[in-house]
């Protein structure tokens, strides 16, 4: 199994969501206490870091009218 993202549950519940390395099932798990915090806030901005879709911004203006 290994940790592929981070959810949220109810008060404040962190969930992590794990994949098995064999057959692809997703599972969900509560954190602990001894998890490293740093490696969870890495796993919830995985999404931020790595749209599923380019971004494409505003063009700068050209000077060309048309």
């Amino acid at each position: 199994m290994e940790p592929i993202a981070v959810t949220v549950r109810g008060e404040r519940r962190w969930m992590l969501i794990h994949r098995c390395t064999r057959c692809g099932r997703l599972r969900m798990n509560r954190t602990a206490a001894d998890d490293n915090v740093l490696l969870l806030l890495q796993l919830a901005a995985a999404p931020l870091a790595t749209p599923p879709l380019p971004y494409v911004g505003q063009r700068p203006p050209s000077g060309d009218p048309g």
